[in-house]
Order: structure tokens, then C-alpha cells, then sequence
């Protein structure tokens, strides 16, 4: 946390989630301010829970500030100056053919969904990370349509890609009920030769998984794991996996386009936007298509380590420009993509 002498001019409020996107977004966050200049921007929320009694509290602790930041989905109601929103969470934006995954997800999660929306209204700038998540919320909210826009989420690499003298594929998931990893990881099991000396590597622990999964011969489970141990394993992945489809973003779609790294995911849009050439697409419900993109991967793929630069994106986003307030509706403009090339 940092102040300045005086009302902070940026509030960000770091309060909500801890493991998986949330925290590679805040280390991204934590090595932008331990190099930029700290004095204007005050972090708050650090370890908290985003609970109503901290949405008010926070209210009162940034209502001086002139620029109001929530990356944690839920805006500022109040204050003097300009609030931004970072959306972050697909799960708040179901369509009709997923909804059936809430039933999967603890009430207290349930109950965040009105919360998200009705504070939506609120924020003068709607920042979503790709343009499925864009879409997702102009379903549920039109009137975010003038007000939102897109920026992929900052990845910074660590070093230079070295493959592993032993091959593995990564398969870089934190076990989720939606995340379709049971199933999908199963079917990668199968469409590989069962002679190859590949391994496999999961951030899961035995308990996230059945059985025959968590013994398989195959498997090395390697728990979740932070970015920066993470990020030895993207620089010698021989590719990676990853079957998720309800995502915000889907950090590893990006990690491997920018360590050049092939990744095996659903032929999404949203997948061919982030990873790019990196991309080795396939219908899940399709085993054969499988088989087809798990052969892809022998194929190099090029490095992007400036694609999802975290300077130009934070300068952006904690900057005092309403530029991008009074931009057309997102309908009528492609997205703004922040150096990812589509």
C-alpha cells in the first residue's frame, strides 16, 4: 500500500480473490507499482473478503480519491471521481445453456450475481479482458455497451523458453467445478500413444481428482502452484492443456502465446483471440479432433513476450484519461486489444 500527502488521486481496491486469476492479476499489479510511481495510487482491501460490509466500508475509505478502481467486478458506488471496473468473472454473465453451472457453485457465490449487475450502472468505464466476456456482459447489461471496453489482461514472461530434456504437457487449471477437467483430461489420456514417454502435469492435488485419474501412471500432480513457480514450468512446457470454456479470459491461453508455448484448448473465438498462433483448437465433444491438435503441438510456435505488455496496460488503466469514456458504443468499433494481434 502507498499514499501520498493528501487524498490518494487513484484508489484500487484489492479485496476478493486469492488463487488463480485473481492473483496472477494482482502479481502483475504488485511488479507494475514496485517500478512505477506509487505516490498517486493507494491500494486497499489487501486479504479482505469481498463482503457487503466491505463494499461499504470501502465507499467511505476512497470517496476523495479522483480516480475509483475495482478490479474485483463489483464497482464503486460512490465517490467524486471516475469509477472503473474490472470484469473478471464469466460465471456473473452466464448464457442460458450454461446457467445450469450455478447449481455446481456455493450460494455465497449466487448471491454476488445480482450484486455485479446492479453496481454496474455505477461505473463510468466497464473494462472486460476479451471480447466473449464483452458480449457476455452487453447480454445481460446493454446499457454497459457505451461504457465498456476490452484489454486483455497483462502476462509478463520471466525468462527464455527451455524445453525439458523429459517432455511433458502442462495442464495449468485450478480444479473447479466448471472447469471440465475430469472429462477433458480423460480424453487426453486416450488420444495420446500410450508408448509415448510424455507426462503429464497438473496443478491439482490427489484429493481434486477420481481415482483413476490422481494414480495414473501418466499424472504428476503438482498442486496450485503461484506464478512465479508456474512460470519455470510455462519457459519448459512441451505444450500445454487446457479444456475450460466459461472464462473471463483464461490466463493460460495467453501465458502460452507468450512463451511460445502450443496450447491445446477449445476453437473458440475467444481462444483464437488470446493464444493467437499458439492455439492447437479442438472440439471438445470430438475425440478425433483431439487426437488431431494433440499431433499439432510438434509444430514450433513463435514467442509474443510483448503481446500482453503490463506497462502500456496499467498506465492505461490507473491513468486520469477519460478518453476511452466517450468512445462508441463497443457494437460499432472493434475491440481495443492493447497489442493482441487478431
Amino acid at each position: 500500500m502507498s499514499a501520498a500527502t493528501g487524498p490518494p488521486a487513484v484508489v484500487v481496491d484489492a479485496a476478493g480473490g486469492v488463487v488463480g486469476g485473481a492473483a496472477r492479476w494482482r502479481a502483475e499489479l504488485d511488479a507494475y507499482l514496485a517500478t512505477a510511481d506509487r505516490e498517486r495510487v493507494t491500494t486497499i482491501g489487501d486479504g479482505r473478503r469481498l463482503t457487503p460490509a466491505w463494499l461499504l466500508q470501502r465507499e467511505r475509505m476512497a470517496r476523495a480519491a479522483g480516480l475509483l478502481v475495482a478490479p474485483n467486478n463489483v464497482s464503486f458506488a460512490t465517490g467524486r471521481g471516475e469509477r472503473r471496473v474490472l470484469l473478471r468473472n464469466a460465471l456473473h454473465f452466464l448464457h442460458r445453456s450454461e446457467e445450469h453451472l450455478l447449481t455446481l457453485l456455493p450460494r455465497s457465490f449466487r448471491a454476488q450475481i445480482p450484486v455485479v449487475r446492479r453496481l454496474l450502472p455505477r461505473a463510468d468505464l466497464i473494462v472486460v479482458p476479451c471480447s466473449a466476456m464483452a458480449d457476455r456482459v452487453v447480454h445481460h447489461v446493454p446499457s454497459a455497451a457505451m461504457r465498456i471496453v476490452v484489454r486483455p489482461h497483462p502476462v509478463s514472461p520471466t525468462g527464455p523458453r527451455r524445453v525439458a530434456d523429459v517432455p511433458f504437457i502442462l495442464v495449468p487449471v485450478v480444479p473447479g467445478p466448471y472447469k471440465n477437467l475430469i472429462q477433458q483430461l480423460r480424453l487426453l489420456l486416450a488420444a495420446g500413444d500410450p508408448r509415448d514417454p510424455m507426462r503429464i502435469r497438473v496443478t491439482a492435488n490427489a484429493s481434486d481428482l477420481p481415482g483413476d485419474l490422481a494414480c495414473h501412471p501418466r499424472i504428476d500432480l503438482i498442486g496450485i502452484m503461484p506464478a512465479d513457480r508456474l512460470a519455470a514450468l510455462w519457459r519448459s512446457a512441451t505444450a500445454a492443456f487446457y479444456p475450460s470454456c466459461v472464462e473471463a479470459f483464461g490466463y493460460p491461453l495467453a501465458e502460452a502465446r507468450a512463451y511460445g508455448v502450443p496450447v491445446i484448448a477449445p476453437n473458440t473465438a475467444q481462444g483464437r483471440e488470446i493464444a493467437g498462433g499458439a492455439l492447437r483448437g479442438y472440439d471438445p465433444a470430438d475425440p478425433q479432433s483431439l487426437r488431431v491438435a494433440l499431433s499439432a503441438t510438434a509444430a514450433p510456435v513463435a514467442s509474443d513476450p510483448t503481446g500482453f505488455a503490463r506497462d502500456p496496460y496499467f498506465d492505461w488503466l490507473l491513468g486520469s484519461s477519460t478518453a476511452a469514456v466517450s468512445a462508441p458504443p463497443l457494437s460499432r468499433r472493434p475491440p481495443e486489444t492493447a497489442g493482441v494481434g487478431l
